[in-house]
């Protein structure tokens, strides 16, 4: 097999944190089509630690098709917080089937932290007692 440089995609913010009173989170991502031609991109949501799927988070799109140089803005939601929770993933983004004769698809993940606030009305309980 042929080694051939590949650009890697673009995928920002690489580190982004939020914080929520509810059970879900939505972050905005953008994906960056660096190639001079048009370019279909697969997401995925990953474990911050590991390899394995982040099962909790959704991304819209998961697939992309990009023009030569083109963005899109991705929704990304991270679902089913329990109060006071602090949950930790990536996601990353790659050619959905990179050009033959590549030998490393170059992948290129953002770093996201949601926080959920603690039950207010248990914190204002725990005060009267």
């Amino acid at each position: 097999m042929l080694a051939v440089p590949a650009a890697a995609i673009g995928l920002g913010p690489l580190t982004k944190s939020g914080i929520t009173d509810s059970d879900s989170k939505g972050f905005y991502l953008t994906l960056i089509n660096p190639y001079d031609h048009a370019e279909r991109f697969a997401l995925h949501s990953i474990d911050w630690e590991s390899e394995a799927t982040a099962g909790r988070v959704r991304i819209v799109p998961g697939q992309a098709q990009l023009a030569g140089g083109g963005q899109r803005q991705l929704l990304v939601i991270v679902k089913d917080l329990a109060p006071g929770e602090t949950y930790r993933f990536r996601v990353c983004g790659e050619l959905a089937a990179p050009p033959q004769g590549v030998t490393v698809n170059a992948r290129v993940c953002s770093k996201l932290v949601a926080r959920r606030l603690s039950d207010p009305a248990a914190a204002i309980a725990s005060l009267s007692d």
